[in-house]
């Protein structure tokens, strides 16, 4: 296993050359491609799932701050959609809790089986374990995934493990996420993964990411006019 670490980010792969810089971004720049191959498990406490993330460790993403997000996501022709079976999800990005062990991340963008695009959230006075959440978590629809079409995601997040905490979300310009409530496990911040992680299913899988992006105002870091926000 690969794991290096520039002390701003770091990349979680099976072998070296699995993250690679390539030139479809998307504004005709660069972007980062995170490949797996079949047998790419045991990455950084993955088990029998595949994994290729790459870690950016410092966020500012602790109780109190508020921030806006921006980032986006391509799934080029060879990614593969999970097949239906028990456990069977990807994940291609999240905001993970800075104990950096198990249980569930902060906030997730899965890949359900069939190709739909889901929000998953938790947060409050304890860690959420199970895929069942607690009385604190959220999540939204997005809507089919459909390949070589960028999807432009933002962020206007208050991390909180209080209920003044909340996280709203974005895609190409649209409302999907307006969760109230806590955004952070408490005594822990987040940092944030740019990810190709999913159950085992026999074939190699890319996802392209690009744009990661903090601001103070969502004008600052969309692409397009977002919905409900003043310009």
């Amino acid at each position: 296993m690969d794991m290096s670490d520039d002390g701003v980010w770091w990349v979680e792969q099976k072998a070296p050359g699995r993250a690679t810089v390539v030139n479809v971004g998307r504004d005709d720049g660069t972007a980062l491609r995170l490949r797996t191959e079949p047998g790419d498990t045991d990455v950084s406490g993955s088990g029998t799932h595949e994994r290729n993330d790459v870690a950016l460790q410092f966020t500012d993403g602790v109780q109190g701050r508020e921030h806006w997000w921006a980032h986006s996501i391509l799934f080029p022709d060879d990614y593969v959609v999970p097949p239906a079976g028990p456990g069977s999800r990807a994940v291609v990005f999240d905001f993970h809790d800075t104990r950096n062990q198990d249980g569930q991340a902060n906030f997730h963008i899965f890949v359900e089986p069939g190709g739909r695009l889901t929000f998953r959230g938790h947060g409050g006075p304890t860690v959420v374990m199970g895929d069942e959440g607690n009385e604190y978590s959220y999540g939204a629809d997005i809507g089919p995934l459909e390949k070589n079409v960028w999807y432009d995601f933002v962020y206007h997040v208050k991390w909180s493990w209080d209920s003044d905490g909340y996280f709203q979300a974005w895609v190409n310009g649209v409302l999907k996420l307006d969760h109230r409530g806590p955004t952070l496990y408490r005594d822990y911040g987040v940092y944030l993964k740019l990810a190709n992680y999913h159950s085992a299913f026999g074939q190699g899988s890319s996802v392209i990411h690009d744009r990661v992006i903090r601001g103070t105002t969502g004008q600052v870091v969309s692409l397009t006019p977002l919905e409900g926000v003043s310009p």
